[in-house]
């Protein structure tokens, strides 16, 4: 008997779905995780809420992408570690990269809130200067920053 396309096309379909939302999810446990140790804004609570929220699924996608990426060139032996795991524990293969990822992904999104509010406010204290001045102090940050 051959099996049904159904059931080949809906676990192609799971298993997109949660590759599309491991990182939302991530960054929502990073959320809570943050929102344990540093308390919402007295009087702005909604709006803090919501940057806190969105900066943690921006940095979980940008920087937990890239990083993946990096791992998987550079050290495909984590996921292999994850599959062997998920195998030990008598899950499929896939759940140990599941798992991997989504440990990345939390990793990346807790930074989140002070990434963002670190460039908002380096652009705070930039108002009213053009790109180039911009540029010019970007340059001059990082001149600085380097040891001889």
């Amino acid at each position: 008997m051959t099996e049904p396309v159904s059931t080949t096309a809906g676990t192609v379909g799971g298993y997109k779905l949660a590759l599309l939302g491991l990182p939302v999810l991530a960054s929502l446990v990073a959320f809570w995780l943050g929102l344990r140790y540093v308390p919402l804004r007295e009087g702005n609570e909604r709006q803090d809420l919501i940057n806190r929220i969105m900066a943690c699924l921006v940095c979980s996608l940008v920087v937990g992408v890239c990083l993946l990426v990096l791992a998987m060139q550079h050290s495909p032996w984590i996921f292999e570690a994850g599959t062997r795991l998920a195998h030990a524990a008598s899950l499929p293969g896939e759940a140990g990269f599941f798992v991997i990822t989504a440990c990345v992904f939390i990793a990346c999104g807790i930074p989140g809130p002070w990434i963002v509010a670190a460039v908002y406010l380096w652009f705070e204290r930039r108002r009213g200067k053009d790109i180039a001045e911009l540029a010019q102090d970007a340059a001059a940050g990082l001149r600085n920053n380097k040891q001889p």
